[in-house]
């Protein structure tokens, strides 16, 4: 970076949009410390946000908890809650066909059932009360809690298909394409269909197998079943389908049931999902290959050029043709990885950064923005804000003018009209 750290556009768009829409890690943006200007691979070793963030802490009172604890935790309390109040409700007013109550077990495998709409069938409300309340079980089920679940099992299941996936693709690698000779792969061809869909979805197919093999087993040893049986109620209950044909009548068989069945829809739905992913990385993948091999034409030259002047229409272009950057930014605009709409909020926000009003993001706008109180910095600036055009007749550095709702950058301009006005 030289001995000043600044981004230029369309360099600064590009960073903030791939930064904000998650296209780079953490691990690949760097960070340079005010105080010390040392530059560090991760934004946590920064010795000003960690300060800051102690010092969020000791006035808040609070501790760092990640992201994905915090709604872990908001889903145990909600799972709880849920379950809780259907065992409750539906153990004390539900009644078997013999006259006798539900057991709590009962009440917990008809609330999993609602929620994971497996529906088997063998249990349902009697009452019109009973009846209300499970539509509200049923809604609330399926909107709040059984997305988080689904969550939770892929939290814990996608480390197993992804080391999967990583050793298949280790087995039968794609092939690697180096643009300039540098060594270095920069885009994979995907191999054949056949061969690209299986080796992605045998880890989630596996996995899925085995569990519902090993839930047959369980039913096996609890239930009055054969093992094709058992295996044939675990691949109906996984699909959601739920004829209700084979009954489970033990205590024990309804509690694991419990358990299965949030388990296998869980996963399947994975299994399903992940086909429409593969299928669309493979179409943008193909797509980014086809860009790639093409000739620069008169036509994908006017396609760029009319994608920048969309972008930045305000700025007058100089006919030279695309920079490096704005080449980029607009092949990833045209192949759809981001969205044109995406990236103009950071164009703005460059805007708004660059008080110097040079073109540039650097140390000294860093620093001058560190200065500022977030309520000055949450304010916009003024759309309509007046300006003036000074001229002076001798040279002298640029002025800076700071006004509290907008930023007035004065230059010089010859008397004589030489040299180029500025705004």
């Amino acid at each position: 970076f030289g001995s000043s750290l600044c981004l230029q556009p369309p360099h600064s768009a590009c960073a903030l949009v791939l930064a904000a829409s998650g296209k780079w890690t953490h691990h690949t943006l760097q960070m340079v410390d005010a105080g010390s200007r040392k530059y560090v691979e991760n934004p946590d070793d920064c010795e000003v946000v960690q300060q800051r963030r102690s010092r969020h802490c000791r006035m808040c009172g609070t501790t760092r908890t990640s992201p994905a604890i915090r709604r872990m935790i908001i889903f145990i309390i909600l799972l709880g809650c849920y379950l809780s109040v259907g065992v409750i409700v539906y153990s004390n007013t539900e009644l078997h066909d013999d006259g006798s109550s539900w057991t709590a077990i009962d009440a917990l495998y008809f609330s999993t059932a609602t929620m994971s709409t497996v529906g088997y069938g063998d249990l349902s409300p009697g009452s019109d009360t009973a009846k209300c309340f499970t539509i509200l079980m049923i809604f609330f089920g399926i909107i709040v809690i059984f997305p988080r679940m689904a969550w939770v099992v892929c939290f814990f299941s996608d480390p197993i298909t992804s080391r999967g996936r990583a050793l298949l693709e280790w087995l039968f690698p794609q092939y690697e394409v180096d643009i300039d000779g540098s060594g270095e792969a920069d885009y994979k061809i995907p191999r054949h269909p056949i061969v690209y869909y299986s080796k992605n979805m045998l880890p989630s197919v596996s996995l899925s197998i085995w569990l519902q093999l090993a839930s047959a087993a369980v039913f096996t040893a609890v239930e009055d079943w054969s093992f094709f049986d058992a295996f044939y109620h675990c691949t109906v209950t996984a699909t959601t389908v739920g004829f209700g044909d084979v009954t489970i009548s033990t205590q024990e068989g309804r509690l694991w049931a419990s358990l299965h069945m949030v388990l296998s829809v869980c996963i399947v739905g994975e299994l399903i999902s992940t086909i429409g992913e593969l299928r669309d990385q493979r179409v943008a993948q193909l797509e980014k290959i086809k860009q790639l091999n093409r000739r620069l034409d008169p036509g994908l030259l006017h396609q760029l050029l009319g994608c920048a002047k969309r972008l930045r229409p305000e700025v007058e272009q100089d006919g030279l043709g695309l920079t490096e950057l704005e080449f980029a930014v607009t092949m990833i605009i045209e192949l759809g990885i981001i969205k044109m709409e995406e990236v103009r909020p950071f164009i703005k926000q460059f805007r708004k950064i660059d008080v110097s009003n040079n073109g540039r993001v650097g140390i000294e706008d860093m620093q001058f923005m560190n200065k500022l109180s977030l309520e000055d910095l949450a304010k916009p600036r003024l759309a309509n804000a007046q300006t003036r055009s000074i001229k002076i007749a001798y040279r002298v550095d640029d002025v800076v003018v700071i006004e509290p709702a907008a930023v007035f950058v004065v230059r010089p301009t010859p008397l004589d009209g030489s040299g180029i006005g500025f705004r």
